[in-house]
């Protein structure tokens, strides 16, 4: 036989004050939990694409040494039959009209939004933490 001694607990249930008290540490975890999803979401969408990231950058260098060049044998086409300041000044005018052009429209067509899934997620939670808390049911 075991020398273990069982002892009673003083309370046979806990008591509203106990039960409030996990209710709550509860509700905080999870809503801990539910801050740290939209990090942990655009951590891992961040991870996923770095890579991607970093070919692009090179890419995009390139490309802007191309453009560099394009814009030389452009000014030089030009300076053919005007001074090559004025086929500079020209070039570089048609380039800042198209720059802001295209940074317009970009800004127009430009979505920012947020993590979805995680605010869907805490709606859900503050939703169900409520009816939990005022006695309804969660539907």
């Amino acid at each position: 036989m075991s020398d273990v001694v069982r002892s009673r607990p003083v309370y046979g249930t806990p008591g509203y004050k106990t039960l409030l008290g996990r209710v709550r540490s509860n509700v905080r975890a999870l809503i801990r939990k539910q801050l740290e999803l939209p990090r942990q979401e655009i951590a891992e969408i961040v991870r996923a694409n770095l890579n991607a990231a970093k070919f692009f950058a090179i890419a995009a260098i390139f490309g802007l040494l191309v453009l560099i060049t394009l814009v030389v044998l452009v000014i030089a086409l030009i300076a053919i039959f005007l001074p090559w300041w004025l086929s500079a000044l020209i070039v570089m005018l048609l380039c800042a009209v198209l720059a802001g052009l295209f940074g317009y429209l970009g800004s127009k067509r430009l979505e920012l939004h947020g993590p979805t899934r995680s605010v869907s997620s805490l709606k859900e939670t503050v939703q169900w933490a409520k009816a939990r808390l005022l006695g309804r049911s969660a539907s």
